[in-house]
């Protein structure tokens, strides 16, 4: 939305720039809300993104202390012999396979099951715990390629012969499930072919990576590491490596890959804890028995440190990629103790800005030790209060009170998210992020005035055409297999700026909001937005609320 008359603004809607990040991002700037904020609204917003961003992964704990989610821990029951050929502890084995990907699909009805006789029925056992399924289909040779006096109605089979599915001869999926150790880097695209665009690739790696090993693609890693890299090549958006390491499985210390056709699936495989135990409780059968659990999802979500280490060191990955680790030593940060909050320079509405209390030399980070605080409003939450401001501006002439209270509650919320924080999709789906303290009031440095910016910052809003976005914003960068990134995920969203000059004590510190547009389909109405606000012709959106409601 653009307003008049002038302003800069006090405030920032930003999304990391794409350049930066191996997953596709998206943006919010100068969105088209009407939101009605105040001191105390704002005051509110504040506590209620530190609640969401705290505790939005508890919030279904009482509700989930049910009888049928407590049965998920009780003794396994007796499992049927023509699904179970195995030794008494492969429920759990499998499981590790199964669940987490099922977990992940948001409504899997067609799974199929490659491979012999032995693995698919340990595998077709734990598909069918999920009531969700309708069809589960055994893919394999012309010898096992059968099912024999099946006990479960959903279960068929279809020959596929050399590995090859076709949509023709087998359809498509939601989940294909390869419980086989591969031995080979085999090309994957029949599989992504014969999956349904939310679809799940799972396959068993046969292998545990430690820190001992070289790095992923040489030794007895070679073939791991090329299937990573196929698996991307094919068209796979996302791809997760994560361990089992219980003693006491019948695989043993064991790793599996998820591969996911789609970016926007990672939403679902970081699916916080109430989520998992929602679905589990939903689509779990009460006489079914499932070790698996949502701790043991949160475990799988985040790559073993080993897997990391292994990837960083070979040689092809990208630098940027591993130098997200921690903070880079070498940089020197400027605390919040050196900074302090003022009226802002860049014009007569421009509100709030941070200053320096002292000389800042280039190559400077600032406040870096306060961003591990930032506000996290995760995709489901996020998805959540939009859905809730749409529906109560909707019904805003409703003469229902509580509409009115859920409007002025919920809008405070968003406008907090919008107005200071950026939005992202690099959980697959959007969700926002508020830099703490005082960063939060970084205002944009007009025709290329900013101090604190990414290491090759160069455009300003002048300098480039609202009419073409960079290729940066059409494509993603890196891999989809990136476990430095997925061990990362927070310090991605809130690190990377440094002062691109010297900054003399009392100077403005100003931020690059182009670095902030990362959705090519918001480029043009965010340029032109930021063009408005430098020549003082449109009200930026914080200024704009909160005059509007001086004036109210």
């Amino acid at each position: 939305m653009q307003h008049q008359p002038p302003s800069s603004d006090d405030a920032k809607s930003k999304s990391r720039s794409s350049s930066a990040l191996p997953f596709p991002t998206t943006t919010s700037y100068g969105g088209s809300y009407v939101i009605r904020l105040s001191g105390l609204s704002i005051f509110i917003a504040i506590l209620s993104s530190a609640f969401i961003a705290l505790f939005s992964g508890r919030m279904a704990s009482s509700y989930m202390s049910t009888p049928r989610l407590q049965q998920f821990n009780c003794q396994p029951a007796a499992a049927d012999s023509k699904l179970t050929e195995t030794v008494e502890n492969v429920l759990f084995d499998y499981e590790a396979l199964v669940h987490p990907a099922m977990i992940t699909h948001p409504n899997p009805k067609r799974v199929a099951v490659l491979g012999k006789q032995q693995q698919t029925s340990a595998t077709l056992r734990e598909v069918l715990k999920h009531l969700s399924v309708k069809d589960a289909v055994i893919l394999g040779d012309e010898e096992n390629a059968h099912v024999d006096n099946a006990v479960d109605a959903r279960i068929s089979a279809l020959e596929m012969k050399d590995q090859e599915c076709s949509v023709e001869d087998h359809g498509l999926f939601d989940v294909i499930i390869d419980p086989n150790p591969f031995k080979a880097a085999t090309d994957f695209s029949s599989y992504f072919n014969c999956l349904n665009d939310d679809g799940v690739l799972v396959l068993n790696t046969d292998t545990i990576i430690t820190h001992k090993d070289p790095a992923l693609g040489i030794g007895r890693l070679n073939v791991l590491g090329r299937v990573t890299d196929f698996l991307g090549e094919v068209g796979y958006e996302s791809v997760h490596l994560y361990q089992d390491e219980s003693s006491s499985s019948d695989f043993g210390a064991h790793s599996f890959l998820v591969a996911l056709k789609s970016a926007e699936s990672r939403a679902d495989w970081y699916s916080n804890e109430a989520e998992v135990n929602i679905r589990l409780h939903q689509r779990i059968s009460r006489s079914e028995s499932l070790e698996f659990d949502s701790p043991t999802m949160l475990k799988y979500q985040t790559p073993h440190k080993a897997v990391e280490t292994v990837f960083c060191r070979d040689t092809n990955v990208e630098a940027e990629e591993c130098g997200i680790r921690g903070f880079d030593p070498e940089v020197v940060n400027v605390p919040y103790s050196d900074l302090s909050v003022g009226k802002s320079t860049m014009g007569e509405y421009s509100g709030r800005g941070i200053f320096a209390k002292t000389d800042i030399p280039k190559g400077r980070a600032v406040g870096m030790e306060k961003s591990w605080l930032s506000y996290f409003i995760y995709p489901s939450a996020h998805s959540i209060i939009m859905e809730l401001y749409y529906w109560a501006d909707e019904n805003e002439d409703d003469e229902e009170d509580f509409v009115e209270e859920v409007f002025e509650s919920v809008s405070a919320v968003v406008g907090f998210s919008e107005g200071y924080g950026f939005w992202s999709s690099l959980l697959g789906r959007s969700h926002s992020t508020v830099d703490s303290g005082l960063m939060m009031f970084c205002n944009h440095g007009c025709n290329g005035t900013y101090n604190l910016c990414q290491d090759d910052a160069n455009d300003s809003e002048d300098s480039v055409d609202p009419d073409q976005p960079p290729e940066s914003l059409s494509s993603t960068w890196g891999s989809a297999f990136s476990p430095a990134f997925e061990r990362n995920l927070r310090q991605a969203l809130i690190s990377g700026d440094k002062t691109n000059r010297d900054i003399k004590k009392g100077e403005e510190i100003l931020c690059n909001y182009l670095e902030f547009i990362g959705r090519a389909s918001d480029w043009e109405a965010d340029v032109r937005g930021l063009q408005g606000q430098c020549a003082g012709t449109e009200l930026g959106e914080i200024s704009f609320y909160e005059r509007e409601k001086q004036q109210a």
